[in-house]
């Protein structure tokens, strides 16, 4: 395989410390886009497109982006062992979640639509990441490329939002736009309030503070910086959703503590000043916004009917590890967690009831939940299919994954608790902010590009 060479100048222009490295400021004279690459743009470009019929189901979304990230590792498979040999701990984790799922498969059942989904969003995950390492480590894409096509994307994804908002029934009552994102959108929100290209109207803040926020942080580009408040601000004007509200404070709490130097008394009084603002336009949100007010006022349970829901998909797989500490701890099985579901329904729905939680439809039909239920969240499924053992490996993975590179710094754990919190409301184990962050702590620790990668050319497979 002919490959191109490249000559590297590191730019005087000071990196974001201590997650930047050589491949993310490097300027690249000359470079070889192969067709193949044109994969990882397609997949960049199709990255907020996450919600229509085009995409293949997953829990609770129909992306196209994971499947393209990963055709764009298999057709690089000969810089895999590369990208395999940095990051092999987490590449040999799946046959830890396999091993582990045995045991719910003897004991519980084995499902395998619902497995195949399971075990392809965590390989999925791992394309993600591999993709990233052999695009900008190893095969030294511009990243300033990378980043405008992401701009694009999202760009495109703000317009479309706009556009849902105007022609919504209460606004200009542009059927023709309504019809046509009805026949577009796999579950349809836009009826009712822009829900943009993703799954449903919530995850506008993972793609905005899971995705987008720390590549600002990678690259201090200046127009992700500009996209990601405009976007959060146009969601919260435009009533996306009760979600979007918070994520933002969280975000920006983290953000401005990963920045603030402490040190200094006025950057510090500016900071008390901006959670102050920021005190006060939650305590606004909750007085105006008729969602939010629900909840402030009626509780999480019965002020709206879809965090009710939510909640209730968390709460009955939970109640079942109460009384199962053998599947707690060693999981119910990959594909199981239905019947993780149907163990915990009744003792839930009794708490729930008692508590005053908001009846529903949704909430009735967990009581013979199918093979496919969901829970919306990564923790609560990951626990429920691979048990609390594997969810510990997984942490400890990912802490001693950091420690070794050297990468722990006051915006890694802002960054780390962000990713955290995120998940929290969203059990797609094939989504990117996880592998974004592994990826970047991961090469953290390269001083420059590869001696291999710069003497003897981009993307040379010989560097082993």
């Amino acid at each position: 395989m002919s490959t191109s060479t490249s000559s590297v100048n590191i730019t005087a222009e000071p990196p974001l410390p201590p997650l930047t490295n050589s491949s993310l400021t490097a300027t690249i004279s000359r470079i070889t886009i192969t067709p193949s690459d044109l994969l990882l743009f397609m997949a960049i470009a199709m990255l907020p497109f996450d919600g229509t019929k085009v995409g293949i189901t997953l829990p609770y979304w129909t992306p196209i982006s994971p499947w393209l990230f990963a055709a764009y590792a298999l057709v690089n498979w000969r810089y895999l062992r590369n990208t395999a040999r940095r990051f092999l701990p987490f590449f040999l984790f799946p046959i830890l979640l396999v091993v582990m799922s045995f045991y719910g498969w003897q004991t519980i059942d084995v499902q395998p639509a619902a497995i195949a989904k399971s075990l392809l969003s965590v390989l999925l995950g791992l394309a993600c990441l591999a993709s990233l390492d052999i695009a900008i480590r190893l095969k030294q894409l511009p990243v300033r490329t990378l980043v405008t096509a992401l701009f694009a994307a999202y760009i495109v994804a703000l317009g479309t939002g706009i556009l849902q908002y105007v022609a919504l029934e209460k606004n200009w009552n542009w059927q023709p736009v309504r019809v046509y994102f009805w026949q577009l959108i796999y579950r349809y929100y836009a009826s009712q309030r822009p829900q943009f290209m993703f799954a449903e109207p919530s995850y506008i803040g993972m793609h905005l503070f899971g995705v987008l926020l720390p590549v600002f942080w990678l690259t201090r580009d200046r127009r992700i910086g500009v996209l990601v408040p405009v976007f959060a601000i146009a969601a919260i004007a435009m009533g996306s959703g009760t979600r979007i509200v918070l994520d933002s404070i969280v975000a920006a709490i983290l953000w401005m503590i990963s920045a603030v130097n402490f040190r200094s008394r006025r950057l510090t009084a500016g900071f008390v000043g901006a959670l102050s603002l920021m005190t006060g336009g939650g305590v606004s949100a909750l007085l105006f916004n008729p969602r939010l007010n629900s909840l402030a006022t009626n509780g999480l349970l019965s002020g709206d009917g879809s965090m009710s829901a939510r909640i209730f998909h968390m709460l009955a797989p939970m109640w079942a590890w109460k009384h199962d500490f053998s599947h707690l701890l060693f999981g119910w099985g990959s594909g199981n967690i239905y019947a993780a579901v149907r163990n915990g329904y009744a003792g839930a729905r009794r708490w729930y009831n008692a508590h005053g939680g908001m009846a529903s439809t949704e909430i009735d039909g967990l009581a013979k939940a199918p093979a496919n239920t969901f829970t919306m969240s990564a923790y609560a499924s990951f626990i429920t299919e691979f048990g609390l053992l594997c969810f510990l490996a997984l942490v400890v993975l990912i802490m001693t994954h950091v420690t070794v590179h050297h990468a722990w710094s006051r915006q890694t754990v802002c960054w780390l608790v962000l990713v955290a919190y995120l998940y929290v409301q969203f059990e797609s184990y094939a989504f990117y902010a996880l592998p974004l962050i592994v990826w970047a702590t991961g090469v953290h620790d390269i001083r420059k590009i590869d001696e291999s990668s710069t003497d003897r050319g981009v993307g040379d497979l010989s560097t082993d």
